[in-house]
């Protein structure tokens, strides 16, 4: 008698692929539609009338153009090639020693107390999300592997680091530019104001990512067969990669030179990010300068980095397509003209629902929205001004509206296969969407628990200011 094979996940590139026919179906079912886009002279971007909807003239996507779409944003993406550079930088500098060095001293060091070590860790990723996004975090990801395995946890727990404590944080945004900062030029609001019960959820939150992180890194620590990439971690002892911290704990004047040739890097990208606006294109370069000057300050000869550098970058090759398939999503519903009539229906819902319950609503409502415009600026501009009308008639205060939109861009964007910030990360960790849904089912459950509860406790303090 044969056995029913179990169900597995499948491939996240036929996820993506069939969520782009789905979409592109759409197209031909759902009435096309358009809100005239005005000019903000307050932040000078264009934004959404909120009164002005109009029903347009059907404009459905042929579905033997779809490979266009993908191509297309394949060719014209600045992301890609940061997520591939950074990859590329980073092979080059773990090839120096340096990290294995570091981290080896580190753990001899404080080798009774490496529980300790990864929740200050959690900590510091938590603090550098309130500002940065997970996906230009990407080039310390090999580094959390190998220290995570030092330390006798696994890749997962590297990928967790960064997606839930700066993920988390970024969710809330206290100080995030992209995305609290946009939502609140658009909600006419002071910018970076309510930081005060931002920065309790922030604390909030952080406090139950460390909760999951550091209960799933015991368990494999105790029994490394716990591991939900317990095969990953096989492969990668079978390749020889040696993760021993019983060996002599010793680093050279090169490997510090590297060191501090990456950290630099860090701040440089810090701080173009912060002050000088900084986009892909920028972050990318600078990664191609650190895999350079790292190289040549551990002793590597050109033919060397380049070597390393083209190993790095083709592990990021799974990453690079992902995010173009994703990209093509948003692409065919903006020209099937059917994005608008969307957030129109849902923004409809919410003006309908009871009162205590729409500021969660507003949260699902946003979570739903990130499907379709993943890009957290894009949401808030065409979210943010059908939001605040409907806020400003149901007595929301537009501090809430602002939050939910931060929860529902922010929280969605750590499940969903069309999300660059949580792809490219599993990707360069080599977890797969399928292995990360498994730990994420119970976190996501908690968040939105979590973040519905901050939504109810907002409106009842009527949060502000405004």
């Amino acid at each position: 008698m044969s056995q029913k094979k179990k169900f597995q996940i499948p491939h996240v590139f036929v996820i993506l692929v069939m969520i782009v026919i789905f979409a592109t179906a759409m197209t031909y079912i759902i009435p096309a539609g358009e809100f005239a886009r005005v000019k903000n002279e307050a932040t000078g971007k264009m934004i959404v009338d909120a009164t002005s909807f109009t029903w347009v003239e059907q404009c459905p996507v042929s579905f033997f153009k779809i490979p266009n779409y993908i191509v297309k944003a394949l060719a014209g993406s600045s992301l890609i090639w940061m997520t591939i550079f950074s990859a590329a930088s980073i092979e080059v500098i773990l090839a120096t020693g340096a990290f294995d060095a570091a981290i080896n001293i580190m753990i001899h060091k404080y080798k009774s107390s490496e529980k300790l070590l990864l929740i200050g860790t959690i900590i510091v990723f938590g603090i550098y999300g309130m500002r940065q996004n997970p996906v230009s975090m990407i080039g310390f990801i090999p580094v959390l592997v190998l220290f995570c395995r030092m330390c006798g946890y696994d890749a997962l727990v590297a990928v967790a680091i960064v997606v839930l404590a700066a993920g988390g944080s970024q969710s809330i945004g206290p100080v995030a530019p992209a995305t609290t900062a946009i939502a609140q030029g658009f909600a006419d609001l002071p910018i970076f104001s309510g930081i005060g019960y931002r920065l309790v959820l922030c604390a909030v939150f952080l406090a139950l990512n460390a909760y999951f992180i550091v209960t799933y890194a015991m368990k494999v620590k105790k029994d490394p067969k716990n591991s939900l990439v317990y095969d990953l971690e096989e492969n990668a002892r079978k390749q020889g990669l040696d993760t021993s911290v019983d060996k002599k704990a010793t680093i050279t004047v090169r490997q510090i030179l590297v060191l501090i040739v990456f950290f630099a890097s860090v701040l440089v990208q810090v701080y173009g990010g912060i002050k000088l606006g900084w986009g892909n294109t920028e972050t990318g370069v600078a990664f191609v300068w650190l895999a350079v000057a790292g190289g040549i300050v551990g002793g590597m000869m050109p033919s060397e980095i380049a070597r390393h550098f083209s190993k790095g970058a083709a592990k990021m090759m799974t990453a690079a397509i992902m995010i173009g398939i994703a990209t093509a999503i948003s692409s065919v519903l903006s020209d099937g003209k059917i994005i608008d009539t969307i957030v129109r229906a849902i923004a409809n819902v919410l003006m309908a629902c009871p009162a205590f319950i729409q500021g969660p609503m507003m949260f699902i409502a946003n979570v739903l929205i990130n499907v379709f415009i993943p890009s957290g600026s894009g949401q808030a501009a065409a979210v943010m001004p059908l939001m605040v009308p409907v806020a400003d008639l149901i007595g929301m205060t537009r501090q809430t509206v602002v939050l939910a939109f931060n929860f529902g861009d922010g929280l969605g964007n750590y499940i969903i296969p069309m999300s660059s910030a949580l792809m490219a990360n599993l990707m360069a960790a080599g977890v797969s969407y399928g292995t990360w849904m498994k730990f994420m089912k119970k976190v996501f459950a908690s968040w939105v628990v979590l973040a519905c509860i901050a939504m109810i406790v907002a409106q009842m303090i009527h949060y502000g200011p405004f």
